[in-house]
């Protein structure tokens, strides 16, 4: 196994000569995998490099964006190019993301870094599931990225792949018994390298993938341990961040335990737009409506799921129909019958979907449907 500290070390170099970030605003130095471009130590190679990770730290997206891209006007290095797709991410720039990614990891292969190139995949992966909806294409990159860290010493991007198998799993698969074997790995790996990131978000996983499977107390312990860690500043990666509140709301909307997924919902959507981080914000918003509808409180509702709906149809087409099962819900509820069964119709062929339309006969009186 990789020692945790010639990993670490190989971080604070990265971050030599930056100022010293408080508590919260050093959340944005670490994004998915150790750092904002894991284990890289020519962030500070060049002046542009500097400024886009500077940027990074501030959540100035669009900064970051054009020091990455005057960087690479320079010269073409995979840790530009990396970086340029975080931006990317951040601003929901999906016609530029896959190009940007696709040839970093190209790069990282060209140069022998299996390591990175692995990060990569992983993102990729996510990428391709979120932005296209294309899970087939994820699955073959998430089996890429397993099969390049193949002799590699263990390190983020083992515990970043592991939570993205699980997550697929578990989602995509229904399949929480994999997703928590996953998770685990996540735990024991982020232990190992002194990561609370990597530990914390496996435990989210994994109490997500513990309601999932009928252990609800003890899942939503873990979630509630793992959230109270983020708001306690443990955690400093924002991707990891949002992914341990969603997990929450998400396993609270499953057994419509909605008392604690309103106390955890203010905390999110409040951390969401501090930071400016539309795409967690856009998804878990829609989770966020759901409790509203079943507080009754159905003006919030309405307006949440109509700007997450438009966000996401704008920048993740593929992760559309979750806002437009909600909405059409709604509508039904409110008793626009016309209009919910346009919605659900829309949502096709995701599951609730017709479940939706079932139930809009069944209020119209026509059993035989």
């Amino acid at each position: 196994m990789r020692s945790a500290r010639p990993w670490k070390a190989s971080c604070r170099r990265s971050f030599e000569g930056s100022r010293v970030p408080g508590a919260e605003d050093s959340a944005l130095l670490e994004l998915g995998g150790c750092a904002i471009i894991p284990g890289v130590t020519l962030l500070a190679a060049t002046p542009e490099m500097e400024a886009g990770r500077e940027a990074l730290a501030r959540g100035a997206w669009l900064d970051a964006k054009a020091a990455f891209e005057g960087a690479l006007a320079r010269r073409e290095s995979p840790e530009a190019l990396e970086g340029l797709g975080i931006t990317a991410w951040w601003l929901d720039h999906g016609d530029s993301i896959f190009e940007t990614r696709e040839r970093a990891f190209a790069l990282y292969r060209g140069r022998g870094d299996n390591a990175s190139a692995a990060r990569m995949a992983t993102w990729i992966a996510w990428d391709y599931a979120a932005f296209r909806g294309e899970t087939a294409v994820a699955s073959g990159w998430l089996r890429r990225a397993r099969r390049l860290l193949e002799g590699v010493p263990e390190g983020p991007e083992h515990a970043w792949l592991a939570l993205r198998e699980g997550a697929f799993a578990l989602l995509e698969h229904g399949d929480p018994r994999e997703a928590l074997e996953r998770a685990r790995e996540s735990i024991r790996i982020g232990r190992a390298i002194e990561s609370a990131d990597y530990e914390m978000l496996g435990r989210a996983l994994a109490g997500f993938a513990k309601v999932t499977a009928g252990e609800v107390a003890e899942g939503m312990r873990d979630l509630d341990e793992v959230n109270a860690s983020v708001l306690a500043g443990e955690l400093r990666d924002p991707v990891l961040i949002g992914l341990a509140c969603c997990y929450l709301i998400a396993a609270c909307e499953r057994v419509r335990d909605f008392d604690r997924a309103v106390q955890w919902c203010t905390r999110l959507k409040a951390f969401c737009e501090k930071w400016g981080l539309r795409p967690l914000f856009s998804v878990c918003r829609t989770q966020y409506a759901s409790v509203c509808m079943w507080r009754g409180t159905w003006n919030e509702a309405d307006e949440e799921l109509t700007l997450a709906t438009e966000e996401l149809r704008v920048s993740r087409p593929a992760m559309t129909a979750e806002g437009l099962v909600r909405l059409a819900e709604l509508r039904r509820r409110q008793g626009r019958l016309e209009e919910a069964a346009d919605l659900f119709a829309r949502a096709e062929p995701h599951p609730q979907a017709s479940l939706g339309l079932a139930e809009i006969a069944l209020d119209r009186g026509d059993a035989r449907t």
